[in-house]
Parts: C-alpha cells; structure tokens; sequence
C-alpha cells in the first residue's frame, strides 16, 4: 500500500434513520498528485481489494472525498 500511504480506515454505524454505515479511510498523496486520477487507480487496484478484505464491496453506494491540509504540527505534515 505505499503507493498510496493509507494511514487509517474506521468504520461509523447508520446514522439515526438510515441503514448505511459509513467507512472512512484516510489516504496520504504527493503534493504534485492529481488525487482524481490517483483515487481512481488505488479503487480498480489490487491493493483495494486488499485493504477491503472483509468489508462487502456490493454495499459501497458512494463515494466522497475531501482533500485536507495537515496543519503546522500534524505529524502526517
């Protein structure tokens, strides 16, 4: 997985009145990568498939992704 540096992946019960967990993964990129081009890679990877094992796949309805900037401290800066 160094390729794409996946620090963490936590999982979140449904909401109140949904029955759709929610699975977060947190993924470090270089600065000069197109995160775009680089989330479509790492999902039709092997190493996906890997890091998912144990998670039903068919239940994925979504994804969404966020770009964050470490601040000053963050040891992931």
């Amino acid at each position: 997985m160094s390729q794409y540096q996946l620090r963490v992946v936590w999982t979140v019960p449904a909401a109140s009145g949904s029955e759709t967990p929610q699975l977060y993964a947190l993924v470090s990129y270089r600065d000069t990568d197109d995160v775009q081009e680089r989330l479509r890679a790492y999902l039709a990877s092997p190493d996906f498939r890997a890091d998912m094992e144990g998670f039903d796949l068919s239940r994925i309805v979504g994804i969404a992704e966020t770009v964050l900037t470490p601040t000053t401290g963050s040891p992931l800066s």
